[in-house]
């Protein structure tokens, strides 16, 4: 494509006639700035190919080793517990059903243990067997007016080390019991 020279419109007063200094101030114009536009132009440098360089295997420190077996042991010890946890969950469920159950069968249980001992049916079934209510002359009173004294017997007091092995016993029978 030809380029086409565009001329400024300018208001002409006077005479029409080219001014010859006008067209060379134009061509060095247009000159300045080809040159200004080829210098604002980034020159594109040679790049210089770089071998890769080989770097050294470097080796893992120990603490970055043992942090990693620290962490990786602490996610199993995690992934343990939650696996526990939905165990015992599970295992309370089941107990809560039971428990649901076994408290239904205690209800019934307890009704029919209270029928059992209706007075009107415990009586029925006393004189069936023979039974009959006491008369006067079977009953007897037992007086405990006089004073209440208790007397309490040490055999022998022994030494210290019989003294020390009845503690020794007592705390035993103490921590036997706790764990009972």
């Amino acid at each position: 494509m030809a380029e086409q020279r565009k001329r400024p419109r300018t208001n002409t007063y006077g005479s029409l006639a080219y001014n010859l200094d006008t067209l060379a101030r134009e061509r060095e114009l247009e000159e300045a700035a080809k040159v200004r536009e080829q210098e604002q132009r980034p020159q594109p440098r040679p790049q210089l190919r770089r071998q890769a360089e080989t770097q050294p295997r470097t080796k893992a420190s120990p603490l970055l080793v043992g942090g990693i077996v620290v962490l990786a042991a602490m996610v199993l010890a995690l992934i343990m517990g939650y696996v526990q946890l939905t165990t015992i969950s599970g295992d309370v469920a089941d107990m809560k059903s039971e428990l649901a159950a076994l408290d239904d069968e205690h209800v019934s249980l307890l009704t029919k243990y209270e029928q059992t001992f209706d007075l009107a049916t415990v009586k029925e079934t006393a004189e069936a067997a023979g039974m009959s209510k006491p008369t006067s002359a079977q009953i007897e009173y037992v007086d405990l007016s006089g004073t209440d004294t208790a007397v309490v017997y040490q055999a022998g007091a022994g030494g210290l080390l019989s003294g020390m092995a009845e503690r020794a016993e007592t705390i035993l029978a103490a921590v036997v019991e706790y764990f009972r």
